[in-house]
């Protein structure tokens, strides 16, 4: 006697089944398959000791043959028609349903169509009777061609995990690819990788300027230009590369076999020359260069999100620190964020909290020593971090926008400080007030102009004694919007100063189309002005043309006492800087006065 299988569907005659009712039931078989015939249900029937595979016409015409194109059909010519990647698991299915594991054999897989490509069937099959012996004797089942619905699926895919609007698999389906390189890299070392996170500069200006439709006509552009540069594989399999569109103007490439840096620095370098060639849009010609943040896959753990935020973090790191460059990530970055995050949370309610103040520094005129102008500096004390540096916290509090509502305060506040003086000093207070304005507060021109209209009525200050400070940096990085906001302002009536010149690449000629009163320059064309002819002259004639153009140069960051010579000789007629006065809180400015000599009546 054997044993009884677990599962009690599956039949198991201790003898074999009598020849009059083997005849029935291939007569009841050819009576279904009459019935099936339109169906597009197929059956077969297999005697498993023989192997010996009967099928019906619908079987045949599923594979493009006519029934007796396959006889003599065996199960094992039969497997041969299986797709090698479904041949283990239908195997598998098999021996389960023979062990008794399952109640039928049930298997989606690939059959070879006579021409030549694969069609999915969906197959379903019973074991009907046993040996004496308790071997598997006879199988019944079923086999129906789910092409349409497989095709339907691989649709619903696509729309699930493809961009629309550049054919590129979209983040969803770029974190499957990720997370699975991430399951190989921790099996196997040596499967190392690279993630590039890519966002393409100016990309919104263009957005801004030419419009929606360009904008995509850019992203399109974008995507095939990575198409043609990287090995990119199917987007429903692994190996080769994955390009996706990650969401607005920022993509993501897996680059798979980077098993070096160097190889990751190679291929970046490659892309970076690829995108810094300009794009035709509309008939013009535009320029979008790419930031790129690189994190390499490395068996440390790390997870897919790991990756992606390590190298979304280098990513702003290089657009942070020049853009058109690529960066690699490492830890130190990713402490600093953390910080900065600390920061911004710090930094939110701190105008509430009365945790900011004001110094002020004075403008001195090298001919006579008089202040003639002083300029508000922020200044941030937090209960916990202490004294935060402007350079630490400014630069958090623009990225978060916080800085709009903090430059607001500090106009307010200056201005305030200055009315003040001016009730207590009359005509000896600084003639001018130099407040700094931030690159986030010059994105948004109707609200800096609408606020500094209100904040001069409200607090009373004269309009021609305020100058606003806008770096050269700015200005070069949007010349022609921040050219209109600067004439917008010019006319309100307040001066306007470039600060930093000599930083941001600007031609000394391009000055002439700005409404500026003052031009500052910066510190680090004043260094070494005693010891080298070079910086010599290009102070002088920088100084020269600032004159010609009737505009008052200030040189920032007076430290030495021989510059002071040299600048005077050259014809600079103010400056600033430590020589002369650390900055100083609003209640001692009105000592700025004693410590300085005599100044001219303010215009």
């Amino acid at each position: 006697m054997h044993s009884t299988p677990r599962d009690s569907a599956v039949a198991t005659p201790a003898k074999p089944a009598p020849a009059d009712a083997t005849g029935a039931l291939h007569d009841c078989r050819q009576r279904l398959d009459a019935v099936l015939d339109d169906t597009g249900i197929a059956l077969w029937d297999w005697n498993v000791q023989t192997g010996a595979l009967e099928v019906g016409p619908q079987f045949a015409a599923l594979l493009g043959h006519e029934p007796a194109d396959l006889q003599p059909l065996t199960v094992r010519t039969w497997t041969e028609r299986v797709h090698p990647d479904d041949l283990l698991g239908t195997k598998d299915q098999l021996r389960r349903h023979f062990e008794g594991e399952q109640a039928r054999f049930d298997i989606e897989c690939r059959l070879r169509h006579r021409e030549g490509h694969w069609v999915w069937v969906h197959t379903r099959g019973r074991l009907l009777s046993r040996t004496a012996s308790g071997q598997p004797l006879r199988m019944l089942g079923t086999q129906l061609d789910i092409g349409e619905r497989k095709e339907l699926l691989h649709q619903l895919f696509d729309a699930a995990h493809t961009d629309r609007l550049t054919g590129l698999p979209n983040r969803a389906m770029l974190l499957q690819r990720l997370e699975l390189a991430v399951a190989f890299l921790q099996v196997d070392p040596g499967e190392r990788f690279a993630l590039f996170f890519l966002d393409f500069d100016r990309f919104k200006n263009i957005n801004d300027t030419l419009g929606h439709a360009a904008g995509d006509q850019l992203l399109m552009q974008i995507a095939e230009r990575l198409r043609g540069a990287l090995r990119v594989g199917d987007v429903h399999g692994g190996g080769g590369n994955a390009v996706a569109r990650f969401g607005g103007d920022e993509f993501v490439v897996l680059l798979g076999d980077a098993r070096t840096e160097s190889h990751a620095r190679c291929v970046a370098d490659q892309l970076l020359d690829l995108f810094a060639r300009p794009y035709e849009l509309l008939g013009q010609e535009v320029h979008s260069s790419v930031s790129i943040g690189i994190a390499m896959g490395e068996p440390n753990g790390r997870s897919a999100d790991d990756l992606l935020r390590d190298a979304d973090i280098a990513m702003y790191e290089a657009k942070r620190t020049g853009r058109g460059r690529a960066v690699f990530f490492d830890r130190v970055m990713h402490d600093k964020l953390r910080r900065e995050q600390a920061m911004e949370a710090a930094l939110r309610g701190a105008i509430e909290r009365g945790e900011f103040s004001l110094v002020y520094q004075p403008i001195v005129d090298l001919e006579t020593g008089a202040v003639t102008a002083v300029e508000a500096l922020l200044r941030w004390h937090h209960p916990e971090l202490g004294e935060v540096q402007p350079n630490d916290f400014v630069p958090v509090a623009e990225d978060c926008a916080l800085i709009v509502p903090i430059g607001e305060w500090v106009l307010r506040e200056a201005c305030t400080h200055w009315m003040r003086w001016w009730r207590t000093l009359g005509e000896r207070v600084p003639p001018v007030l130099s407040v700094n304005v931030s690159r986030v507060q010059l994105q948004q021109p109707d609200r800096l102009v609408a606020t500094l209209l209100r904040l001069l009525d409200e607090t009373g200050m004269p309009a021609h004694r305020l100058q606003l400070e806008v770096t050269e940096r700015e200005i070069a990085r949007d010349p022609a919007p921040v050219r209109q906001l600067l004439d917008r302002l010019h006319a309100t009536g307040v001066r306007l100063a470039m600060d930093d010149f000599g930083t941001g690449g600007s031609n000394l000629a391009a000055l002439r189309k700005y409404p500026f009163d003052t031009i500052k320059i910066d510190k680090s064309l004043l260094d070494g002005l005693a010891d080298h002819p070079d910086a010599l002259t290009v102070v002088h004639a920088t100084v020269n043309l600032i004159q010609n153009l009737g505009m008052a140069s200030v040189a920032e960051g007076v430290e030495d006492a021989a510059q002071i010579g040299i600048l005077q000789a050259i014809g600079c007629r103010f400056a600033q800087g430590f020589l002369f006065a650390l900055p100083v809180p609003a209640h001692e400015v009105p000592l700025l006065d004693q410590l300085q000599g005599p100044k001219p009546a303010p215009a």
